[in-house]
């Protein structure tokens, strides 16, 4: 069996390719020899993470004394889990900082860089304390990759129990949504989302037309636990992608499979939604048989939760759900005024669409509903309150009509009574926003109606207070605003925050503001682009390999093209990949794996945004990226959503709206795509901040690359000067 060189996952064998399914990565065959793949794939069912491949030592009983008396005894403390034989600079210390604090059942925010080793200092500090007062730890991450990073982890955790004969039991399951792990031929080729996908789930399973979901419950009345199905692999850890494998064999239901085993498991991992979402958080706590409070959570990642938490709290219609809410509302019996308000919603739209020329446009949700309301002959409010109601209680009768009749049903009309009745509830408050939004994408105009959630207490604060201890994991959170704008002073508990030295040599990173040049908006002229294009051409010949360049926006991007970029690059003999708006996620993948590959055949350049999928949510270790060009402060444009956030922050965080809502957002997305060169201690990167204003805001980079920082003046040739010397010198 072989593996994603990018995240660990197993690799399956195609006709020319070979395809991980975790990450969705395509490795061609003439890359294999510099990936160390093996063409003779076996695609036999097996752990996706190889066990005996682990590095664990066994800890020899003369070298290491002191730490085998310790494992010896009955108290469990970090040394227990802790599988390496030798600590990192600072680790020990961190992982008693946090041992202490989660004893005391505070909030614990940790920053620091990669490469510290945070996934293995969260565990060893918290599984002792788990074990101690039987609470579940939830360890919650954004991506795939990242949740195999943390089964590997326990996964070399138990084999250090096994191989030192400790007599400890520890186990893991990582899950996935039912969507991702859904192996019903019908309600894959539906392609709902999550929402529509659970009620549609729910409906098969009523009308017992999912094989796998019934193959799985005679499973479970048979046996008194599901860990029995197979103990050797429920024992242990478990990668969602081995237990996708091992429900495709014995043909269950991989989705419920996992939930009734959530029960056994001493550690889940998984996305945020799970715990941030209020509606899936309370189904997730039922199947796990604990309360919030008996539960440790550890959010990796942690810098992403102020946008999840109001994410889950924002909701949206369109023209597409509006138009199949009018099928229902026109094939079963129904208040007029039911179509004559989804028509009325409808036209709106429609019209909007056409009128509005910006990407956004505000709305007075008080005057909107007098609008709607009058429209539909009502004297007041409370009328139209009364037909939301009728709305939702129609929907429940649409869709037990459905069901009874064997159909598949997707509950749209329940979907708008739920977003008008949050409509009713937040119309009034400050800590909403209302608006039109508009996208374009491929040259294809959409609308949708929104209401955005500003403030992500509301969602963070009810989980902080109620669970028994978190610990907040980030390498480029900035303290003061992540605590404020989670909350953590708020929610009743005492916080701690700690950040850790660097764990990177200083003669490794090389860390530059440039003078001379900056993307304001009045500077953005062809001398201005021509100028930062002849820096960007002396980065990229002083460069080993491959070079990554990440501009502020898209129209900054374009700026460089139209400029002459193309052709300045061409003549360094890299070649140029292009990150474009509105690329599918396969066609995405195909031009960063190309890119990659050019480390080890002349090298690349990769061309894309700040805050894109591309700067924030792709690694790029060792020749995979040498250097990474920042140009510009990515501003998000100060949109009416924009503004009324600042505005918002402004009232509730000390005048602070404009750093909160707008500046922090900004470097902190320079500082996820300042990082990605520099992924393990191994790596040597270099770091160009190409806009002089990030001068004046250096105190908000990230501390690690922050103390490394020169400021080097507007000269010809300076930039080839300062690299050359960085890389000629080992």
């Amino acid at each position: 069996m072989n593996f994603c060189p990018n995240c660990e996952s197993v690799l399956y064998l195609t006709k020319d390719h070979l395809f991980c399914k975790a990450c969705g990565r395509s490795f061609k065959f003439e890359l294999l020899s510099s990936l160390n793949i093996d063409k003779n794939l076996d695609t036999t069912i097996a752990s996706s993470i190889n066990y005996a491949q682990l590095e664990v030592k066994k800890l020899d009983d003369n070298k290491y004394d002191d730490r085998v008396k310790i494992l010896k005894s009955k108290t469990l403390t970090y040394y227990h889990f802790f599988p390496y034989d030798q600590f990192r600079e600072s680790q020990e210390d961190l992982i008693k900082q946090i041992s202490e604090s989660a004893k005391a059942r505070k909030n614990i925010l940790l920053i620091a860089p990669n490469g510290t080793g945070k996934t293995v200092i969260a565990l060893s500090a918290l599984l002792p304390l788990a074990i101690e007062k039987n609470l579940k730890i939830i360890y919650m991450c954004r991506t795939h990759a990242q949740n195999r990073r943390v089964i590997k982890e326990m996964t070399k955790i138990s084999k250090f129990h096994d191989i030192n004969n400790l007599d400890i039991k520890l186990n893991g399951l990582s899950i996935r949504g039912r969507n991702e792990m859904c192996l019903n031929d019908t309600l894959l080729a539906l392609k709902f989302n999550p929402r529509e996908a659970m009620a549609v789930c729910g409906d098969l399973r009523k009308n017992r037309s999912c094989s796998h979901f019934l193959n799985l419950l005679k499973k479970k009345g048979e046996l008194e636990n599901l860990v029995s199905l197979e103990p050797e692999l429920f024992n242990k850890p478990v990668d969602a992608e081995d237990l996708i494998l091992f429900s495709k064999k014995k043909k269950l239901c991989p989705y419920f499979l996992s939930k009734f085993l959530l029960e056994s498991m001493k550690v889940i991992i998984c996305n945020y939604q799970w715990i941030f979402n209020p509606f899936i958080r309370e189904l997730f706590l039922k199947f796990i048989g604990q309360e919030l409070n008996n539960c440790i959570l550890v959010m990796d990642e942690a810098h992403n939760l102020v946008d999840v938490a109001t994410d889950v709290n924002s909701h949206k219609i369109t023209p597409y759900s509006l138009r199949l809410c009018l099928k229902d509302l026109e094939m079963y019996p129904s208040n007029v005024r039911l179509s004559t308000f989804v028509e009325f919603l409808l036209n709106t739209l429609n019209q909007k669409k056409k009128d509005i020329r910006a990407e956004e446009k505000a709305i007075k949700p008080g005057k909107f509903l007098e609008i709607i309301y009058k429209k539909l002959g009502y004297h007041d409010l409370n009328g139209f309150k009364n037909l939301i109601e009728e709305l939702h209680s129609l929907s429940v009768s649409i869709h037990e009509v459905k069901l009874s009749n064997g159909q598949i049903s997707r509950d749209f009309l329940g979907s708008l009574a739920e977003f008008w009745l949050k409509w009713l509830k937040t119309y009034i408050l400050e800590n909403y926003f209302f608006c039109y939004t508009i996208k374009r994408v491929k040259g294809k105009k959409s609308i949708s109606l929104e209401i955005v959630a500003l403030d992500p207490r509301e969602i963070a604060i009810p989980i902080l207070k109620r669970a028994y201890t978190t610990l907040n994991l980030s390498g480029t959170a900035n303290p003061y605003v992540y605590s404020s704008l989670m909350g953590f002073n708020e929610c009743g508990k005492s916080f701690k925050g700690i950040i850790a030295d660097s764990p990177f040599k200083k003669k490794n990173i090389k860390a530059i503001i440039t003078e001379g040049v900056d993307t304001k908006g009045v500077n953005r002229n062809p001398s201005m682009f021509k100028k930062i294009i002849e820096k960007i051409n002396e980065v990229i010949i002083s460069t080993p390999e491959n070079v990554g360049i990440f501009c502020a926006s898209y129209k900054i991007l374009r700026g460089l093209l139209s400029n002459g970029i193309e052709m300045v690059i061409k003549k360094t003999n890299k070649k140029l990949f292009i990150e474009e708006p509105g690329l599918s996620a396969s066609e995405n993948i195909a031009i960063v794996d190309d890119f990659k590959s050019m480390a080890s055949n002349g090298g690349g350049v990769l061309l894309g945004v700040s805050g894109g999928r591309n700067s924030e949510g792709e690694d790029y270790p060792g020749d995979y990226m040498n250097a990474v060009v920042i140009v510009g402060i990515p501003y998000h444009l100060p949109t009416p959503r924009v503004e009324a956030k600042i505005k918002y922050y402004d009232q509730i965080f000390n005048k602070q709206g404009w750093n909160f809502g707008y500046l922090y957002p900004a470097i902190q997305r320079a500082n996820q795509a300042s990082g990605r060169p520099i992924r393990k201690i191994s790596d040597k990167g270099a770091i160009i901040f190409m806009d002089s204003r990030f001068k004046d805001k250096s105190k908000w980079i990230s501390g690690w690359i922050r103390k490394e920082i020169k400021v080097i003046p507007d000269e010809p040739n300076i930039l080839i000067q300062h690299l050359s010397s960085f890389w000629n010198n080992g």
